[in-house]
């Protein structure tokens, strides 16, 4: 399976008035069928005030900038035709503070007024939550109310069992109007406030609870949805959450992949995998499959951060080589940058798709300005679609090679051998198996390689004499005879 992150905002305009929307989508589901993709996680399409729209307003409607439920239903019958899956972005630690919900909390309504968290004498307003210096209290009128994501964003109180039961309502509309099942956003933060000491805290026993009861509602509405989870945080503590969900992503291996291809180094890849891909080694226990990612919407962009464009194929090339879920973030087949910087920092990482050279065409969006993908830049899918070794295309051909081998997403690893230029890695099943080349340097290596087929090969890589020469981030898959 592979993963397609996607922006509607920012994908394909079916109106012209500049912004992405769900016609839009499905006028270019084709474009993501050429690419190979199986699941597409939409970002939010719920109301919601805020451009990136996790700050939702209404759970039950659709973005009215990106259509209807019409249009939704439509979209995803078409994709489903095709033989794409879809998979939405479920934002629930918190709603906007226009939503119906907490204005009615406001008012002092039952049940809502008990769906949020209110300042007390116990409360220290001064609080900050621990990752930086903004405070998680914040002030409406004469009252103070948790918002962990800042004042525009009140947290909802699940001590309520009311809401749990409208949570699942949400669920079961989505389902029920075509997706194929949920990433859940922030689910770590379920339970992250002590209501008995008015402070911030993960209860991760309790977030644990929560998430069984709604993953068993969510398959019994359709058994074979998928569950992904968004818990960011060390190994030991994604580890609590495994077995929970389908799939988990793995921040640790994206940040530390990331890093050991900055610093070129064999021996950080080694220890990379036999950290982040524990349950995939040999003895491992896998209970939530691995998903596998180098960058999302909350993150620089991989070509910002690695500044290398092959660089940047070494990563996809090991990604799409090692067990577990390979997700791609829209544009990054393309190389298109985006560095966060400020208060709304998404929204620089989250730039119109080029589907042109110039910048201008039918569909294309311009909801907002290029500041890091100008026109003319070589990140548009026109200027690379016929480039043999373009990023498009490359990524194109890992993608046909996973597809023509998805025994990998359940496959085991072994690290055969390492140097300082590359790392030899064993890919593996009980019927099938691959030896992956990685040469981590941006110079050449030759490599001795074992009797056997080639299966694939990324850079301008040669052969000869029962050697390979790695050209500089050079990947060479073989299949032993």
């Amino acid at each position: 399976m592979t993963f397609y992150e996607l922006y509607l905002r920012s994908f394909y305009d079916s109106n012209g008035d500049g912004l992405g929307d769900l016609q839009g989508l499905k006028q270019k589901l084709d474009y993501l069928c050429d690419l190979g993709i199986d699941y597409v996680w939409l970002l939010p399409i719920m109301k919601s005030p805020a451009f990136h729209g996790y700050t939702v307003s209404n759970f039950f409607e659709v973005n009215p900038v990106y259509g209807d439920l019409k249009d939704l239903r439509e979209t995803l019958q078409e994709g489903h035709k095709k033989g794409i899956k879809f998979i939405l972005d479920f934002p629930i630690n918190h709603v906007a503070v226009t939503s119906e919900w907490f204005q009615r909390a406001l008012r002092g309504e039952e049940p809502y007024k008990n769906w949020f968290i209110w300042a007390n004498e116990k409360a220290d307003l001064e609080e900050k939550r621990h990752w930086d210096e903004s405070k998680i209290w914040q002030k409406i009128g004469d009252r103070y109310f948790y918002g962990i994501f800042g004042p525009a964003s009140p947290d909802l109180n699940f001590e309520s069992k009311e809401l749990w039961d409208e949570i699942k309502r949400i669920f079961k509309f989505w389902l029920d109007n075509g997706f194929d099942g949920f990433r859940l956003d922030a689910a770590k933060h379920i339970f992250d406030f002590d209501i008995e000491k008015m402070r911030f805290h993960y209860q991760h026993e309790k977030n644990i609870e929560f998430w069984k009861e709604m993953v068993s509602y969510i398959k019994s509405i359709k058994n074979d949805a998928l569950v992904i989870s968004e818990v960011w945080d060390a190994p030991e503590i994604v580890r609590k959450y495994e077995g929970i969900f389908d799939i988990g992503f793995n921040f640790p291996l994206a940040e530390d992949l990331k890093m050991t291809l900055k610093n070129e180094s064999p021996q950080d890849l080694v220890e990379t995998l036999k950290k982040c891909m524990t349950e995939y080694l040999p003895n491992g226990k896998v209970l939530s499959m691995s998903g596998n990612f180098l960058t999302n919407h909350d993150m620089t962009r991989i070509l910002s951060d690695l500044k290398d464009v092959g660089k940047v194929k070494l990563g996809f090339s090991i990604l799409y080589t090692l067990p577990g879920i390979p997700f791609i973030y829209y544009g990054e087949e393309t190389g298109m940058k985006g560095i966060p910087v400020d208060v709304n920092f998404t929204e620089d990482s989250q730039e119109p798709f080029h589907w042109y050279e110039n910048g201008f065409g039918p569909g294309q969006t311009e909801w907002k300005g290029y500041k890091f993908n100008p026109p003319y830049s070589g990140e548009s899918v026109e200027e690379q679609i016929n480039e043999k070794n373009s990023i498009l295309n490359t990524i194109k051909n890992l993608i046909k090679f996973r597809k023509s081998n998805p025994w990998i997403d359940d496959a085991r690893i072994e690290i055969l051998n390492f140097d300082q230029n590359m790392v030899k890695l064993r890919c593996y099943s009980q019927l099938n198996e691959f030896i992956a080349y990685y040469n981590l340097k941006s110079s050449k290596c030759s490599v001795l390689l074992e009797n056997g087929e080639e299966l694939l090969s990324i850079g301008n890589n040669k052969v000869t004499q029962g050697y390979v020469e790695l050209s500089h981030y050079g990947v060479y898959l073989m299949k032993k005879s």
